[in-house]
């Protein structure tokens, strides 16, 4: 483990800007265009050889995403977007988002070991600590589950509200982790037992887990009538919590995601993260999960919507030692060059 002045040390080691290093390339001052070849040139500079043999139709389709008007050429406003493309993907501001590392889960009313998967939630605490000491990230946040006592993803409140007529799931048969549809608000819900409730211990992060000075903490699932996996959003993709505000101040590009469970609030916030235009990475040994299968169908997901799967090593590397990913990259600028755009 890093000490805290060796730390300081990587940490301030993050000299030189993108012109510097583009300056190197002696093409770049002929016309203030680049061609394809030229582009690849560069990209042979930012990534390591086996990524680049293993992903090379990223790097077409990177170029592709920036030649608009298709002639083979960057040039005017397709060489700017390619410009603060190579910007942030030399000198990235990169975040470490904790998710839900919280008591319940770990010890508590809904302790990953008494789920089907068996994981135990107390393995993410230690890598987790790992990279909150030795990372060089420019943000720490953590999310908390953090729930009214009357919350609608509580088995124990099933009583209180009425179930749609089409719920497959009725009442009187109703059993913990079922999904059922409430009549109002209408939607699908699986029942939970109660857990985080607001300022109890379940909610409180584990007692182990180091909370990094500067770090931010974002709640979610505080309105009754809907649940909330993802940090972003709420499950009806309609209230925003204050995550997008910390990662905008900050101007973070790259989100390094890890925490509890695997396969609901860790999945759920990656694919928006990832829908946002986020460059988005998952920890994947910061990780545990519910289910076994369900698990493996989150790596999946992400994977097919652009987020890398990854190690705490990889991840030092990256935010440490200027390691850069193709995978992040390429996500980064399909956000960039998308109609929304990176957030």
């Amino acid at each position: 483990m890093e000490s805290s002045s060796s730390k300081s040390s990587i940490c301030g080691d993050k000299d030189g800007t993108v012109g510097e290093f583009l300056a190197q390339f002696d093409f770049l001052e002929l016309n203030g265009s680049l061609n394809y070849e030229n582009f690849c040139s560069i990209c042979d500079k930012l990534f390591t050889p086996g990524e680049i043999e293993q992903h090379k139709w990223r790097i077409c389709e990177i170029f592709r995403l920036f030649d608009a008007d298709k002639d083979g050429l960057l040039k005017e406003k397709e060489y700017k977007i390619f410009c603060a493309w190579a910007r942030v993907i030399y000198k990235p501001v990169s975040a470490l988002l904790i998710v839900d590392v919280q008591n319940d889960f770990i010890d508590g009313s809904l302790s990953l070991r008494e789920c089907e998967y068996k994981q135990d939630g107390t393995d993410v605490v230690e890598p987790i600590n790992c990279l909150v000491e030795n990372g060089c990230f420019d943000k720490i946040i953590y999310s908390l589950d953090w729930h009214p006592e009357n919350h609608i993803s509580f088995y124990e409140n099933l009583h209180l509200r009425e179930l749609h007529p089409e719920s497959k799931v009725t009442k009187e048969n109703a059993k913990l982790f079922d999904k059922v549809m409430f009549a109002d608000p209408c939607v699908e819900q699986i029942l939970w037992p109660k857990h985080c409730v607001m300022n109890s211990w379940g909610a409180a992060l584990h007692k182990d887990l180091i909370v990094a000075l500067d770090s931010e903490q974002v709640r979610k699932g505080q309105n009754p009538e809907i649940d909330a996996y993802s940090v972003f959003f709420d499950n009806n993709s309609k209230a925003k919590t204050e995550l997008q505000n910390i990662l905008r101040k900050s101007a973070v590009t790259h989100v390094y995601v890890c925490g509890l469970a695997y396969d609901v609030c860790v999945k759920a916030t990656c694919m928006d993260g990832l829908r946002l235009g986020y460059a988005l990475a998952v920890i994947d040994d910061c990780c545990r999960g519910v289910d076994a299968n369900n698990t493996e169908d989150t790596k999946k997901l992400i994977d097919e919507n652009g987020g890398l799967i990854t190690n705490s090593d990889d991840v030092l590397a990256f935010v440490n030692y200027g390691k850069r990913s193709l995978i992040m990259a390429h996500q980064y600028a399909k956000g960039l060059t998308s109609n929304a755009g990176v957030p």
